[in-house]
């Protein structure tokens, strides 16, 4: 068998992620997920500054991250764009220089120059020339502003900060819907509950293997899923040298391990006689078009060796693109745009860290919960948890659960009406009676009829005392909270008033013309059943009811026009009704 490994030779170096690269290429391959092009030093620097910026280059690619490497390359191409466009092809680097550059930086980018101070002393440090005497004087002289961190959680950014309580529960429901039926894939759905579930980084989940999930069974037989999450961003680390365990919830770790058995059967089909040792390396999120390629190309190849670099791990800009093309597709409404909810990994982390800060937990825990080595970024979830709510209008409850998760069942006017509806059975009672029907053919073992409000196999009748559910919702929270005194012990009841008013008007009466929405629990009708005079009458689009409408449209108007006719030949009270119709 021939072993597949990258070639070193006199004219290449391996970066800090173990990438062979050529320095004195334009075009360096630091990773998996960056490349630095280069080709910009031929124009912008002469050739010993074009030399000597490489070598400073080569050493942070060799001995820090290849993202730090590559932001270094594109902050110094920025700086030489500039003072190129002043004062054409760049021998040396002047005070004047960084001064005039300075200048055309906002706030907001300022940091830029952070940047480069670091990547100009390193310079000197290593001995290159090309950078004048007094740049480190006026760069020490510098107190230049760092990049502004959590102003999306600081300021609750509803498309970029944490999702609220609503959006989340949405999000979730609307993910379990699209799995059941179909439209997500297995590997793509434990994507997303991974990054919902751990809040790692894209980078982190990408450089998973099989071997980093870990099924235990404890002395009282119970299941449990752990993950060892590689870590990033640990200055002197190499990949996959450090590790976190990640303590996985039962139906992930479930979901999971289908999905890895999955990988494995299907890794025994492009592959043949491999072994289990390289099952074990395999990425838990393959690049299958790049193994299914070198297996072609190489049928004896010993994989062994390769499938454990990165060679096989996705780019992990493709498994944030796949995070945010899934839930885009979803069409989940937020309740706080109006739009569609804005869906990628670092708002999944600043959601689960914000969740956490509200829980009570402090900078220690969610720094640890983030995989941050300190706690510096930890501290704007603490310092901005919005006080919770110790009550919420019904009525604002109703305008804003519709815009953000729709009712995945179907609401029926009678029984018959629904799926199963023959089948006394398929009944849901509360206590006040028969909510609805259950259209699913099979054993349920939820919480009816408070779960079956978030199910899309529930049929809810319209007429159903679905009043009296929600107000037993209600209670139920009340005397919790009163136990408890913890607000959010008692939210955690089955499910959330604004869940149970997706179904939008629980109090809906079928009329000859659409719906009313009028509570008699509170008032008898006012109109005496004109309902075509009732502001609380409701005319849905499609329905067939408004051809009875308009119907009675083309009647009023004949008898309208009758009693016109009769106004003008002068009988007596004609002009009485008419006004009235008019």
């Amino acid at each position: 068998m021939t072993n597949f490994l990258p070639v070193i030779t006199e004219q290449t170096t391996t970066s800090y992620a173990g990438f062979v690269f050529n320095p004195s290429s334009r075009i360096w391959k630091i990773s998996r997920d960056n490349k630095i092009y280069l080709s910009w030093v031929d124009k912008f620097l002469s050739a010993t500054l074009s030399q000597n910026f490489l070598n400073v280059l080569k050493h942070y690619a060799q001995t820090y991250s290849s993202g730090h490497a590559s932001n270094l390359s594109d902050r110094f191409r920025e700086l030489s764009r500039f003072t190129y466009s002043n004062r054409g092809v760049i021998d040396k680097i002047s005070s004047n220089d960084l001064i005039n550059y300075r200048a055309t930086l906002d706030r907001e980018h300022e940091w830029y120059l952070g940047t480069l101070r670091g990547f100009l002393r390193t310079w000197i440090d290593l001995g290159y020339v090309g950078i004048d005497a007094n740049v480190p004087s006026l760069l020490d002289n510098w107190r230049i502003r760092g990049n502004t961190k959590g102003r999306a959680v600081q300021c609750l950014s509803p498309t970029e900060g944490p999702l609220s309580d609503i959006e989340f529960s949405a999000l979730h429901q609307a993910l379990v819907d699209a799995f059941e039926e179909g439209k997500i894939e297995l590997d793509a759905f434990c994507l997303i509950q991974l990054f919902i579930a751990t809040g790692r980084r894209p980078a982190q989940l990408g450089d998973l293997k099989n071997k980093d999930f870990i099924e235990t069974q404890s002395k009282d037989g119970l299941i449990e899923f752990f993950l060892n999450v590689p870590r990033r961003k640990q200055r002197g680390k190499s990949w996959r040298t450090e590790f976190k365990v990640f303590a996985l919830a039962p139906e992930v770790g479930t979901l999971l391990k289908r999905h890895l058995e999955q990988n494995k059967v299907r890794l025994d089909n492009i592959v043949a006689n491999i072994s289990l040792q390289e099952k074990e390396e395999l990425p838990i999120f393959p690049a299958w078009k790049k193994l299914q390629e070198t297996a072609l190309s190489n049928p004896n190849i010993n994989f062994y060796i390769p499938i454990q670099t990165q060679e096989y791990h996705r780019v992990t800009s493709d498994l944030s693109l796949q995070l945010k093309n899934i839930t885009s597709a979803l069409l989940i409404p937020s309740e706080r745009t109006g739009q569609h909810i804005r869906v990628f990994p670092t708002r999944l982390r600043r959601t689960l860290a914000t969740r956490a800060a509200r829980e009570g937990f402090g900078e220690l825990i969610i720094a640890e919960l983030l995989d941050h080595t300190d706690t510096q970024n930890a501290r704007v979830y603490t310092e901005n948890v919005p006080e919770h709510v110790d009550a919420i209008n019904e009525a604002v409850a109703r305008q804003l659960a519709p815009l953000a998760q729709a009712f995945a069942g179907m609401v029926v006017a009678k029984e018959s009406d629904a799926n199963r509806g023959d089948d006394l059975t398929s009944r849901v009672r509360c206590e006040s009676g028969n909510v609805g029907t259950c259209g699913l053919h099979g054993f349920c073992g939820a919480l009816a009829p408070i779960a079956c409000y978030t199910c899309r196999n529930f049929q809810p009748w319209i007429d159903g005392p679905h009043q009296e559910v929600l107000h037993s919702l209600i209670a139920e929270r009340e005397r919790i909270l009163q136990i408890t005194k913890d607000q959010s012990i008692a939210s955690r009841i089955p499910m959330t008033r604004q869940e149970f008013n997706t179904l939008a008007m629980p109090t809906a009466h079928i009329t000859e013309y659409g719906f009313c929405i009028h509570d008699f629990t509170m008032s008898p009708c006012q109109r005496f059943r004109d309902c075509l005079n009732c502001t609380e009458q409701v005319c849905i689009k499609g329905d067939r009811r408004l051809d009875r409408i308009k119907e009675r449209h083309r009647i009023v108007k004949e008898l309208r026009d009758k009693a016109a006719q009769e106004i003008n030949d002068g009988t007596a009270g004609a002009d009485r009704w008419y006004q009235s119709m008019t």
